[in-house]
């Protein structure tokens, strides 16, 4: 698992305006596993000699991508966007200062 203290320091400073810790719980918990599978996917695709891929090594590779990638990645933006309108509310400057 990577160093995740700047997601923590993220949800520190998202919690200042949303008081609603459940929600910052699930925002640090979606950021920490797309962190998490971004950079499994970097060290696999970064890992493999893809010239030297048998068909089943191929096949078993596109599986996991899916499985890593497309439905675990997916779960959690959909988690997150469901969070995310509440929070950019929360967050969000002041009408004055949005020029600035």
């Amino acid at each position: 698992m990577s160093d995740t203290t700047p997601l923590r320091f993220l949800v520190d400073r998202i919690e200042a305006f949303v008081p609603d810790r459940q929600l910052c719980g699930r925002l640090y918990a979606d950021l920490t596993d797309m962190l998490e599978v971004c950079e499994w996917f970097v060290r696999t695709i970064n890992g493999i000699k893809v010239e030297h891929l048998t068909r089943d090594e191929l096949e078993s590779l596109l599986i996991e991508i899916e499985g890593n990638m497309l439905r675990h990645m997916t779960y959690h933006l959909n988690s997150f966007g469901a969070d995310l309108p509440a929070v950019l509310d929360a967050v969000g400057l002041p009408e004055d200062k949005d020029s600035a």
